[in-house]
């Protein structure tokens, strides 16, 4: 039955059915005849009998026979679809390989994060056959996280190699997944067939009034309006600690950046001083921090796993209460660049899991919360490209909930051609796509939360003269912060020079165009 398309399925069975965008009606496949079936447009539900349903994904063309009480409780087209019941969470992939990447590929890249045997204990890996087909299913498990509700901490990953391409069924369970239904009940019926549905529209809302005290509304409708125009930030290391080393670089470019970047890292001791001086520092000199909080890998547990446990509710709370006590408008950036397997709080290091990043996430959004952080204005930051680019590492499997963000972060750089396999890429080229991406999914304002260009590979000055140009193409970013620095390689190498004032032909084309955006 495998590639045949549905049209094709049901002039052979000679069933009358009506397929539009809303509806399908009395449709056979192999099961007898449903009399009434849900249709999103991108997928069907059936009923075959009294105990099962059949799921249908039109737009990845798949079919399972799925128990009557699982439900589909998110269906992302072309990405993911998650179906539940009261035990288990599956969620199902479709990965192509005609992008080049090998079905081999994809499942030891996806399954690397086993490798971490601390907290990872992995109990089955093997090859079966399914009614001709080859499967490959992984096993494994990891301790319960205290705050997780309902933690799903045993995970079956079966994936499904067809010749074009690898069907991911990821299932969590709250226990072992044979007390709880295991997984051949849903794969036994599993087919395939030609796409019938492109992918639709997917648009994530901005949710409002937030809860913010006065100056903070005032500072996002100022800066974060519709008709908002936009303004420039600047990481510079030494601020907001030292500003002495921003205020020479803001008078050689003539222009006083209203935001600042800052980088935090949780660890087992925290300084309310230094935060509490560094925020204050900033407001003293005219600036709004982007704070930007991360984790950092270590040689033992995952420090996620270790904050969802409860291991560093001491940090945060008063980590929490000095941005709180601060009162006064903070962006705040936790975890970024998620969907990049250099993160350690990325899926890639957390069981392919990007429940626990989002449950990582609203946990700090909670604590703020009860901290009574009234001045916090909540920044959501994929990377620009998913590393490694697969489904599962999609940007939107992150995304926490539209409650949890008031600006979508956008972040990509111009690394320049200092490792092998890079490439020179214009502003154009990385935003265009990029911001066509955004706008399309999210109903939120943007901003570019860091960016720069390299100085090796390319003209830089003319890189930055034709990003002045292009940048007033995008509206909806109303925010653009260059990252001052560098990235260096294993010997010590400057590998990626990102410096705002590294040639005086550069300095001069910041001075003057930076001078239309003195609001």
């Amino acid at each position: 039955m495998t590639k045949r398309t549905f049209r094709a399925i049901l002039l052979l069975l000679g069933v009358a059915a009506i397929i539009c965008g809303t509806c399908l009606t009395g449709f056979v496949l192999g099961h007898g005849l449903c009399m009434a079936a849900e249709h999103s447009g991108i997928y069907l539900m059936q009923k075959i009998n009294e105990y099962e349903n059949r799921f249908v994904n039109l737009v990845d063309g798949y079919g399972i026979a799925i128990p009557k009480q699982m439900e589909v409780v998110v269906c992302y087209p072309g990405i993911s679809t998650i179906l539940e019941d009261q035990h288990r969470r599956v969620e199902i992939y479709k990965e192509s390989t005609a992008n080049g990447v090998s079905k081999e590929t994809y499942i030891n890249y996806s399954n690397r994060f086993l490798n971490n045997r601390t907290d990872h204990l992995q109990v089955r890996s093997e090859k079966l056959v399914l009614n001709g087909t080859v499967i490959n299913v992984v096993q494994w498990s990891r301790e319960k996280l205290a705050r997780i509700e309902n933690d799903r901490n045993y995970y079956t990953c079966v994936d499904i190699l067809t010749s074009d391409a690898v069907y991911t069924f990821f299932f969590k369970s709250d226990r072992p997944l044979e007390e709880c239904g295991g997984y051949q009940d849903i794969i036994k019926g599993f087919y395939t067939f030609a796409p019938t549905q492109h992918a639709g529209a997917i648009q994530f809302k901005q949710v409002t009034p937030r809860k913010w005290n006065q100056e903070t509304s005032a500072f996002f409708h100022k800066y974060f309006s519709a008709d908002s125009p936009l303004h420039w930030g600047i990481f510079e290391p030494a601020a907001p600690f030292d500003m002495h080393p921003l205020q020479n670089l803001e008078k050689r470019l003539d222009y006083e950046f209203p935001f600042i970047v800052m980088y935090c890292h949780v660890s087992d001791q925290f300084d309310p001083k230094g935060l509490e001086q560094a925020l204050r520092n900033a407001y003293l000199n005219g600036k709004t921090v982007e704070l930007t909080l991360q984790t950092h890998a270590t040689d033992s547990s995952n420090m996620v796993y270790r904050i969802l446990k409860g291991e560093y509710d001491d940090y945060l709370q008063a980590y929490a209460r000095v941005v709180a006590d601060f009162g006064h408008p903070v962006l705040f950036r936790p975890f970024n660049e998620m969907n990049g397997d250099w993160c350690s709080y990325s899926a890639y290091h957390t069981s392919r899991d990007t429940d626990i990043f989002k449950a990582l996430y609203r946990y700090i959004h909670g604590i703020f919360a009860e901290a009574g952080a009234e001045n916090v204005i909540w920044v959501w930051n994929p990377n620009e490209r998913s590393f490694p680019d697969f489904k599962w590492n999609h940007e939107i499997m992150y995304y926490p909930g539209d409650k949890y963000v008031d600006v979508v972060g956008l972040t990509g750089y111009n690394t320049g051609t200092y490792y092998q396999g890079e490439t020179w890429r214009s502003f154009q080229e990385i935003y265009a796509p990029l911001y066509q991406k955004a706008t399309g999914l999210y109903e939120k304002p943007l901003m570019i939360t860091e960016f720069a260009c390299s100085r090796i590979g390319g003209d830089k000055e003319q890189w930055v003269q034709d990003m002045f140009d292009a940048i007033a193409d995008f509206p909806a970013i109303k925010v653009a912060i260059w990252w001052d620095g560098c990235d260096w390689d294993t010997q010590g190498n400057i590998a990626r020079p990102y410096f705002i004032d590294d040639s005086n032909a550069l300095v001069s084309i910041f001075r003057q165009n930076l001078q239309q955006y003195k609001h």
